[in-house]
């Protein structure tokens, strides 16, 4: 396989899903039941998360992911697994134990693709999290797509804006991530590049 996992980092990304998870659910706005005015009865409410929205969407990939992957190794570790239920409680105690099931399976060398695709998740959702808080940590901004599907004239691939760039458009260079120039930097270009593509689109 391609690399141990960083265990360290493993554990220190469970820790902070403990407290990350909880506020990402705060961003989802529960609905319920109403009141029968009729009757004078309260009706049992029930909550349902809108998985259509960001927020709700990630949480709900995180709340049955972690669970695929809990039991796949559990199972690659031990030959059988526990069935664990739904509640955010336990998907919260998951992330600890995701992380320890990694450990394991590294110490035995068993380093399977779906270890490694745990590994990258464990290791994603902090950032993805902090990214949906507006919370991102340096490094962890998101780049943006260069409007106008400009182009690397030798790559093909999309050009990229840094992130910030927002805050000076007139500076932000246009940057293709996977071509070097001679000095061994990104490819870049200046910002009329792209600034004149939005002119002609306006």
């Amino acid at each position: 396989m391609t690399h141990t996992p960083p265990i360290d980092a493993l554990y220190t990304a469970a820790r902070e899903l403990t407290t990350l998870y909880p506020r990402l659910a705060q961003l989802i706005h529960e609905t319920g039941n109403p009141i029968d005015q009729e009757s004078g009865k309260r009706q049992a409410i029930t909550y349902s998360e809108p998985w259509n929205t960001p927020a709700g969407q990630l949480k709900h990939d995180i709340h049955t992911t972690i669970r695929r992957y809990e039991t796949a190794l559990t199972i690659l570790l031990f030959g059988k697994a526990t069935y664990r239920g739904t509640s955010d409680a336990l998907t919260i105690t998951a992330f600890t134990r995701l992380a320890t099931l990694i450990d394991h399976a590294t110490t035995k060398n068993t380093i399977t693709t779906d270890v490694e695709d745990a590994t990258h998740l464990l290791l994603s959702w902090p950032r993805r999290i902090r990214l949906m808080l507006d919370e991102p940590r340096p490094g962890e901004e998101p780049w943006t797509k260069a409007p106008g599907d400009l182009r690397c004239p030798h790559c093909e691939r999309r050009l990229e804006l840094q992130p910030g760039w927002q805050h000076h458009p007139e500076n932000a260079d246009v940057i293709c991530r996977h071509c070097r120039d001679e000095e061994g930097g990104w490819l870049r270009w200046k910002p009329g590049t792209w600034l004149l593509v939005l002119q002609q689109a306006s």
